[in-house]
């Protein structure tokens, strides 16, 4: 098995630049490091100790692997978590926060992540004490089935079919067309025995739309296809390919009326249909998965930052001219677009932190609520789940990009660690439901909520903060930014900047829609400014829901006769002002269209942004370093703990070369092979004798 992040000379050494850096931190960064995992940061502490003893949790190998040794690796892995929950009596959540803590991607997660909670959400009380021993014990691995050829992000219109044959009391599935093969499943292609499928729901020759079903796609002993399925493997990826997806096709395949998932929708055995409360709950595993990808944008993002915010601490370009450097060279943290880039982006990651925290706990409300039956939580969440998606998959991976660029030709090295996290994070822009789809449909809920309130004259249900927009034409006109210049700008007052974009926004295209005739069409017209609306809902969150977290954390402190003023709390509320400063610029039209923020007050926070910035110059090294990411998790021989980049860049590079494929005659690959015969027809050409052995 590999070491672990290949081992340098002396490793208690750590390079003066960054213990400097770190010497100038104004804040305790284990308190940071507390108030971000919470109650998890112990068992995650725990759980990667055990893990990092181990060395096949090493990841230094994975820049050199090719895919099928990357899976192969990947099995390694999920196989010994498997040994280790067994042994030390791991929780479901502790094999969550183990899968976390790889640094890798494994197979396993989407049978931990999808396919359980995919049971436990779906199968009623019945059918859970046959399947989740099966499924908790690994005596089956399964994976979650929906996205199909033609068909993703429109679940209406998938195609496999679940046709109800009341004679032997089974189901036939079918795939019946090309294009309603299960295209993308991760753990298809290679690793799963079942999958839970979604298929439309045939009784009577009636159409009843989607349900979750379970299938076996496997044989056991064998792993051979069972008799009607094909499966096969799609190839390389722009990332995550350790996981193997995969396609399937389902030619009738029967199975018992008893594997259809019944905890919400039923079908008795003369073929009576008992619906569901709440279609949207046959889709309960995909708004987690939405949830969570809010939250894992925050962190994906805050490690990439941690590999440029180091590196650049550790990296000296440039500056040499400056007569006051004395013809020495800065570190590139010092060149102001350098930490301009990197400062707003981790500002960005602190508040994704912050509301994933928001996003997780309203899907756990609603998980509970759902398994007892209950649904009322369910559109607000699928809405917020699905625009919060969109809006913080697209930021992150766009930040992480200009991180990675920041980097310069190191950054672009899979041993810079950037790569690999960007490219495993890029799936979260596609993979349960395509962005710009999941922006109308947060509208949609928006605008369904607005209309409604309109028709009833009841505003209740309106978010306080765009009850204006809906309350006469003239008061979103009578509004102005409270942004005094040379002062900094507060909480409350940024606040109501985002509300005040965003009820401008509502009101704009609830006016046209209603102008259009409130229907379907009419808001298919307006889809460009529907998009926009969503992105100004989640923006308003994202800045809401850090302040919301900080004064809460302040009520904490208080409460326990601490000083608020000291530690941490002070380059948050900076943190959180840059944030929402920085967004505001960033769309600065939409808030200075209607006159709500002049451009004398436009000019202030751009000096206020800069002050911020230069005001938070020596705390980023410790806002990083409390994400608590060890050196395995980053993968990287520019962001390491100890800032030694360049020898750990040339050890690297030696073992990767060590553990390369030889040629066919034990040499450099490609010699024996091409390179050998090349040479010498050039040799031939131009008259020279073979070289002597």
């Amino acid at each position: 098995m590999p070491p672990f992040i290949p081992p340098l000379a002396d490793p208690s050494k750590t390079v003066s630049a960054l213990t400097s850096e770190r010497a100038l931190v104004s804040f305790p960064v284990e308190s940071l490091t507390q108030f971000l995992h919470g109650e998890y940061l112990e068992p995650q502490r725990r759980i990667r100790a055990q893990l990092e003893q181990d060395p096949v949790f090493s990841n230094a190998d994975k820049p050199f692997l090719s895919r099928e040794k990357m899976y192969v690796r990947s099995l390694e892995k999920a196989a010994k978590l498997v040994e280790m929950k067994k042994r030390n009596q791991w929780s479901e959540e502790d094999m969550m926060l183990a899968m976390r803590m790889l640094g890798d991607s494994t197979p396993q997660f989407l049978h931990e992540a999808l396919f359980i909670p995919t049971l436990k959400t779906q199968l009623s009380d019945e059918q859970q004490k046959i399947w989740l021993p099966k499924a908790e014990n690994y005596e089956i691995f399964g994976c979650y089935a929906q996205t199909e050829l033609a068909h993703g992000s429109n679940l209406r219109k998938l195609e496999t079919t679940a046709t109800f044959i009341p004679e032997t009391d089974e189901f036939e599935i079918n795939t019946p067309t090309i294009n309603s093969m299960k295209w993308w499943p991760g753990a298809l292609a290679q690793s799963s025995t079942h999958c839970a499928i979604y298929a439309r729901l045939i009784l009577h020759g009636k159409d009843y739309g989607v349900h979750p079903f379970l299938l076996q796609i496997r044989a056991p002993g064998t792993h051979a296809p069972m008799a009607g399925i094909e499966l096969g493997n799609l190839g390389n990826k722009i990332g995550f390919n350790t996981i193997d997806n995969g396609f399937l096709r389902v030619h009738n395949v029967r199975i018992p009326r008893s594997q259809m998932m019944m905890r919400n929708s039923k079908v008795t055995r003369e073929g009576k249909y008992e619906p569901a409360k709440n279609a949207k709950m046959n889709y309960s595993t995909m708004v987690a998965i939405r949830a969570n990808i809010v939250r894992n944008a925050g962190f994906a993002l805050g490690q990439a930052l941690t590999i440029a915010i180091r590196y650049s601490m550790v990296r000296l370009q440039g500056g040499d001219r400056i007569p006051s450097q004395k013809g020495e060279e800065v570190k590139i943290i010092d060149h102001g677009m350098q930490r301009f880039r990197l400062t707003t982006s981790l500002a960005l990651s602190y508040a994704m932190l912050m509301t994933g925290r928001v996003m997780n706990e309203m899907h756990r409300r609603n998980l509970k609520n759902v398994i007892q039956g209950e649904v009322g939580l369910m559109a607000e969440v699928h809405a917020t789940s699905s625009g919060l998606k969109a809006l913080t998959s697209d930021l992150a991976t766009a930040h992480m990009e200009d991180a990675r660029r920041a980097c310069g030709g190191h950054g672009y090295s899979w041993c810079g660690g950037i790569v690999d996290i960007l490219t495993t994070t890029l799936q979260d822009v596609t993979v349960e439901g395509e962005n710009t789809i999941l922006h109308l449909q947060t509208s949609r809920w928006l605008l369904k909520t607005i209309l409604a309130a309109l028709k009833t004259k009841d505003l209740t249900a309106v978010p306080a903060g765009l009850r204006s927009a809906l309350q006469g034409n003239n008061v979103l006109d009578q509004e102005r930014a409270t942004i005094v210049p040379g002062q900094p700008i507060s909480g409350e007052t940024l606040i109501a900047a985002f509300w005040h974009r965003e009820a401008r926004v509502l009101q704009e295209v609830v006016t046209r829609i209603l102008k259009d005739g409130a229907g379907e069409e009419a808001m298919a017209k307006s889809q460009v400014r529907m998009v926009e609306l969503s992105r100004t809902h989640g923006e308003g969150m994202l800045v809401r829901n850090f302040y919301e977290a900080i004064a809460k954390e302040e009520q904490t402190i208080v409460s326990k006769g601490q000083d608020s003023s000291k530690g941490y709390l002070p380059v948050l509320k900076m943190l959180a002002e840059l944030h929402s400063i920085h967004r505001l610029l960033e769309q600065a039209g939409d808030f200075t269209e209607d006159g709500y923020v002049s451009r004398r007050q436009i000019v202030w926070c751009r000096e206020r942004r800069d002050e911020l910035i230069d005001g938070l110059r020596y705390e980023i090294i410790g806002l990083v370093d409390a994400y608590d990411l060890s050196d395995n998790q980053l993968n990287s021989a520019i962001g390491r703990y100890d800032g030694r980049v360049y020898e750990s860049l040339y050890e690297w590079a030696k073992y990767g070369m060590s553990i390369m494929e030889k040629g066919s005659q034990g040499g450099v690959l490609g010699f024996d092979e091409v390179l050998k015969d090349v040479f010498a027809e050039g040799r031939r050409i131009n008259g020279v004798a073979a070289p002597k052995l």
